[in-house]
């Protein structure tokens, strides 16, 4: 069949289009052909990020409001990530060309082209949701790694986070909590995941001090479940001042005359701290000592207000024993 010189142009900006041109160029004059979605465009569709549309792309061009064959139509990925089967197909007898597209990764909108430079309604947009695919893996996302006075609820709850095969989210996914060791408790004792694939839970520890675990998994995920741990860490000495860098917690600790008052280094890590008498009346300090679980103690037997500091740390680190 013989081309049209406006046929014949416009397949010629199509293919170096494909070819790797992305730059439009105006339509010669007299042009006739024009490109619209077809009756299944496969516009509007959604399917699981990273995997292909069920349904192909689909365009019509038409010369004159007749289908026209053989016109090469160039498709391009606009924003997603994703890819085409090939860069560009050619209209059939019936002025359809078709293409099928690959989502990118990451879930959200995403747009993609049809082009046949020179035609009327050139560039055919189009446009497709990436949704989240099945689960695939399961990790902890939050809330591993606390601690809390034995038999209490920590902090933070803990999170669990479900997702695809390309690191989304995947919701409604139901989560099992398990404690496995410690001999605490979590509430609830599975939960969904929310839109951003996060099941959440609250874990009260043990009576046991120490090393404390909870297990969350997924019935059929592959892999092993995700663990969390957590230290369940003794009553606080009501007589007691926790010595950690730059502060005594409490600043002022009141106490009755014959009480013993003992300072723990907590959370210190390798810097050093000491328990330094100043002022009147006074009490014998403490050496400069280092690491967590070093403690000092001293017998106030006599009524009075102690000032201390820390010798490393001077005025800015201090506090106060008052003595009834």
């Amino acid at each position: 069949m013989r081309l049209t010189l406006t046929r014949f142009l416009a397949m010629a900006l199509a293919t170096g289009l494909a070819a790797g041109c992305g730059d439009e160029t105006e339509p010669p004059a007299g042009g006739n052909l024009t490109i619209a979605r077809s009756a299944a465009s496969g516009d509007g569709q959604s399917g699981p990020a990273g995997a292909e549309l069920a349904e192909p792309l689909s365009v019509t061009v038409t010369e004159d409001g007749a289908p026209a064959a053989d016109v090469p139509v160039a498709w391009n990925v606009l924003t997603g990530g994703g890819s085409m089967a090939a860069a560009s197909s050619n209209t059939s007898a019936q002025g359809i060309a078709t293409m099928r597209w690959t989502l990118g990764a990451a879930v959200g909108n995403q747009t993609a082209r049809a082009v046949v430079n020179g035609a009327a309604g050139s560039p055919v947009a189009f446009s497709a949701t990436a949704v989240a695919g099945e689960a695939a893996n399961l990790a902890v996302a939050d809330g591993s790694g606390q601690s809390a006075e034995a038999g209490a609820a920590l902090a933070d709850p803990l999170q669990a986070r479900v997702t695809d095969g390309s690191g989304n989210g995947v919701a409604g996914i139901t989560v099992t909590w398990t404690v496995t060791a410690g001999g605490g408790s979590v509430n609830p004792a599975s939960s969904a995941t929310n839109g951003s694939g996060i099941a959440t839970t609250v874990w009260t520890l043990g009576d046991t001090e120490g090393a404390q675990e909870v297990e969350a998994s997924v019935d059929g995920l592959a892999g092993p479940p995700a663990t969390f741990t957590a230290t369940g860490t003794a009553a606080p000495d009501p007589n007691g001042v926790v010595v950690t860098n730059n502060a005594f917690t409490p600043a002022t600790r009141t106490v009755s005359a014959g009480t013993t008052v003992t300072w723990t280094w907590q959370n210190t890590g390798s810097i050093s701290h000491n328990v330094e008498s100043v002022g009147t009346p006074g009490f014998t300090s403490s050496p400069i000592l280092q690491g967590n679980g070093q403690t000092y103690s001293v017998t106030f037997d006599t009524p009075g207000t102690y000032d201390y500091e820390c010798v490393v740390h001077g005025s800015a680190m201090s506090g106060t024993v008052v003595v009834q």
